[in-house]
C-alpha cells in the first residue's frame, strides 16, 4: 500500500469523519482507473485494460469498512452474478466484476464499452451520495474483523473470482483497508486495552509478509496454482490475523 495510513482519531465520531474523507479519496481514484479501463476497450487494447481493471478492483477493496453503509450502490459496483437468473449473461451482473469476466473471457469492446461506462456513472453517483450516506460508529470496529474474515471467505475460497485468478492481490488489499480502519481506531482500542493495537498490527505485518513471499518479482500467482507448502504460511498468518482482530469488536462491545 502505497497510501500512509491516517491519524489514529481521538473519538469514534473523528474516527467516522476522518474515515469518510478517505473513501471519498478512494472512490475518485477509482473513478479515474475506470475511465482509463474505459478507453483501453474502446481502444481494443485488452491487455492494458486487464492491468487497468486490477487496479480499480484493488482500489475498491481498499475502501474497506464502508461497504456495509452503500446497499445497492455497492452491488452495482462490485456484485457477483450468484443468484441472478442467467448468472453472469445476466444484466443485473454489473460492475467490477463483470469487467473482470469479460476481460478473461474473450469480450471485446462491443460487450465491454457499456458494462465501463455503467461502472464509472455507478462510481460517480456513489461519490455524489457519500456525503449522506451514514457511517455508523459502531460498525466500524466489526469491520476491522470482517474485512479479512470476507476476504478468506470470499477472495481465497475463489467464490470471487471471476477469471483473474487474482485472490492473493485481493487479500493484500483487504489487509490494506484493514490497517487503515485500525490506524483510526488506535488510540481507542488502546485506551480499552493498552498495547493490543500494536500487537495486532504485528499481526498484519506478518499476514503481509506472507502475502509479499508468494509473488514473482512483481507478479501475483493465481491462489490455486500454489503448492501447499506456499499456501501454508498465508492461511496460518491469515488465521492468526483474524484471532486477534476478533478481539477488537469485543472492546466496544455495551453488552453485559
Amino acid at each position: 500500500m502505497t497510501d500512509s495510513l491516517p491519524a489514529p482519531a481521538p473519538n469514534m465520531a473523528a474516527a467516522v469523519t476522518a474515515y469518510r474523507s478517505y473513501v471519498a479519496g478512494k472512490l475518485a481514484t477509482l473513478a479515474g482507473q475506470v475511465l482509463s479501463v474505459k478507453a483501453s476497450v474502446g481502444n481494443n487494447d485488452l491487455d492494458a485494460a486487464r492491468s487497468q481493471w486490477l487496479e480499480a478492483q484493488l482500489t475498491w477493496q481498499r475502501v474497506g469498512a464502508a461497504y456495509g453503509s452503500f446497499g445497492d450502490h455497492g452491488v452495482a459496483i462490485n456484485g457477483l452474478p450468484a443468484g441472478l437468473p442467467k448468472g453472469a449473461a445476466d444484466p443485473g451482473f454489473t460492475g467490477l466484476h463483470r469487467l473482470e469476466y469479460g476481460l478473461f473471457h474473450g469480450q471485446g469492446p462491443g460487450e465491454l464499452a457499456p458494462v465501463a461506462a455503467r461502472l464509472h456513472a455507478d462510481v460517480a453517483e456513489l461519490l455524489g451520495r457519500l456525503p449522506t450516506l451514514e457511517l455508523a460508529g459502531s460498525d466500524m470496529p466489526l469491520r476491522c474483523h470482517e474485512i479479512l474474515e470476507d476476504s478468506l471467505r470470499d477472495n481465497l475460497s475463489g467464490n470471487n473470482d471471476q477469471g483473474s485468478s487474482m485472490a492473493l492481490a485481493l487479500t493484500a488489499a483487504d489487509l490494506d483497508g484493514t490497517r487503515v480502519v485500525l490506524a483510526l481506531l488506535g488510540t481507542l482500542i488502546d485506551n480499552l486495552a493498552h498495547g493490543y493495537a500494536t500487537r495486532v498490527s504485528a499481526s498484519l505485518d506478518k499476514l503481509g509478509t506472507a502475502l509479499e513471499r508468494t509473488k514473482t518479482g512483481r507478479e501475483w500467482p493465481a491462489w490455486k496454482a500454489l503448492p501447499l507448502a506456499a499456501r501454508q504460511p498465508v492461511t496460518a498468518s491469515l488465521g492468526a490475523a483474524l484471532e486477534s482482530l476478533a478481539y477488537v469488536p469485543a472492546l466496544f462491545s455495551t453488552d453485559d
